[in-house]
């Protein structure tokens, strides 16, 4: 029996880190907000000790220094407390793929990214990181709190949860959490692209030449959204620069055969290979 979106258990989660890399940084703040109905009904949030300096770059960005998690508890204490909470919900992250390859202790379980759901969502707006949701769509910070510390962000991301979730409805989408999760998962086309030389433009004003380049680089930086969004905006392209056939000026028509009869053969000949 399929759930309904409202019916279903949010476990909404976010860690700040030492850094990006998963191999060589680890989480400083861990937080988890449990979402059902739109009721918050249970929070959990600790500082948790990486194990490692925390860089001042790092610092810079969620005020957690070498100090403040010099007695706080490993993530490997911490990971009992986070499945228990975690247990039959659909855990949900802000860029999930960048949390949850934090917490290894949730995989497998079903997961929902608010970054790529509001992608599909609010095409029409020119951010969707966290942070330009919570400006462009009026969501206060809880008392007290400052921007990227997890439990901020968790708030922020409940909030941001909710209006999906009812923009989701309102577009008429499946009511059921497998096929609200199926549109987060799918790819996603942008209208325009959030970063790089041709940021914001739209994209039908981006040149040929440019996408080309974004499919050619023998490294891209680029996630599977954006060259979904180049290779069909370059098929879109190669497809207008062949308009239809129109009465004014319909196809040729091909000569019929006599039946039993076979077209015939156009023989080209051989390529000069002392050119090559």
């Amino acid at each position: 029996m399929r759930t309904h979106v409202r019916d279903a258990t949010y476990a909404i989660v976010d860690v700040e880190t030492t850094g990006f890399s998963r191999e060589h940084d680890g989480v400083v703040e861990v937080a988890c907000v449990l979402v059902r109905r739109g009721i918050r009904f249970r929070a959990f949030s600790t500082l948790v000790n990486p194990g490692r300096p925390i860089p001042p770059r790092a610092t810079e960005v969620h005020g957690i220094a070498d100090a403040d998690v010099a007695d706080a508890p490993p993530l490997a204490e911490v990971a009992p407390t986070l499945r228990r909470l975690c247990m039959g919900a659909i855990v949900v992250a802000h860029n999930a793929g960048f949390d949850r390859g934090f917490l290894p202790m949730l995989a497998g379980r079903p997961g929902l990214c608010t970054l790529r759901l509001a992608r599909h969502l609010l095409p029409e707006l020119r951010s969707h990181a966290n942070q330009a949701l919570r400006e462009t769509l009026g969501i206060a910070l809880p008392a007290g709190a400052e921007a990227h510390r997890a439990f901020s962000d968790v708030s922020v991301t409940a909030s941001i949860l909710e209006i999906l979730l009812n923009r989701y409805l309102t577009a008429g989408h499946p009511p059921d959490t497998e096929a609200l999760l199926a549109l987060a998962a799918s790819r996603v086309r942008y209208p325009r692209f959030p970063f790089g030389r041709y940021r914001h433009i739209p994209l039908r004003e981006v040149p040929s030449g440019y996408l080309a380049w974004m499919l050619r680089a023998s490294d891209p930086p680029f996630d599977a959204d954006v060259r979904t969004t180049v290779i069909a905006e370059l098929a879109r392209r190669r497809v207008s620069a062949f308009p239809p056939a129109t009465a004014a000026s319909p196809l040729p028509r091909l000569p019929r055969l006599a039946d039993g009869a076979s077209p015939a053969r156009t023989v080209l000949p051989a390529p000069d290979r002392r050119a090559s």
